[in-house]
């Protein structure tokens, strides 16, 4: 009797599957943002004093002994500069109010926003050049640690603005959404002291219809 012959089937080669990386699409985009209506700029940087105060132990902060306060000294130790002395703003607050206004919500999840968009600082300060029309000292009273008062002395900007450079990944953001997620953050965000996202109402910017929006 013959036995039958048994078809072995062969299983077809697997095929890995294919990824396809697109390049980085990258253009720097220009634009100037400038105060939002009737509310100003109030900045307060870390001063060189603040930061030998935090520097000292517990013990040693008792033994510094107390002088008579200097609005004028402790506005300017307030104060963001250039490397060439003039006055400017911090880039990375720039950076986070515009971060802080992405949301999944809004189409523009804010992890995805973040790796697509670079503030380019003028310099090594960190800074950006801030064009006002009037500069003065702010006296406000506020609250610290242990639920105890003290006075502020910090620098109040009115007629404010300042020009900023961005790269962008054009894959992930256009520049069109850029500047609409500018606008987003100027108004219910903003940027320095008692801002918006803080329950204030200074800081609050938006884009100069004025000056050109520039694509590179």
């Amino acid at each position: 009797m013959a036995t039958a012959k048994k078809t072995i089937k062969k299983t077809p080669a697997v095929e890995p599957n294919k990824i396809t990386i697109t390049p980085v699409a990258i253009a720097t985009v220009n634009f100037t943002i400038k105060q939002r209506g009737e509310s100003p700029l109030v900045v307060h940087a870390w001063s060189a004093k603040a930061l030998r105060t935090m520097r000292l132990t517990a013990a040693e902060r008792k033994k510094v002994a107390k002088v008579a306060r200097n609005p004028e000294e402790e506005a300017d130790g307030a104060t963001y500069y250039m490397d060439d002395g003039r006055i400017g703003i911090s880039a990375m607050a720039v950076k986070s109010s515009l971060l802080k206004a992405a949301h999944k919500d809004f189409g523009i999840p804010r992890t995805t926003v973040m790796k697509a968009m670079f503030l380019k600082a003028s310099d090594t300060s960190g800074n950006l050049p801030l064009e006002y029309v009037e500069m003065s000292i702010r006296e406000d009273c506020v609250r610290v640690g242990n639920g105890s008062t003290d006075l502020r002395y910090r620098p109040e900007f009115q007629g404010w603005s300042v020009d900023v450079c961005f790269e962008i990944d054009t894959r992930v953001l256009t520049p069109d959404d850029l500047v609409n997620l500018a606008n987003n953050a100027g108004f219910g965000v903003g940027v320095g002291e008692w801002r918006p996202e803080k329950g204030g109402e200074w800081g609050r910017f938006e884009v100069d219809t004025t000056a050109p929006v520039t694509i590179s």
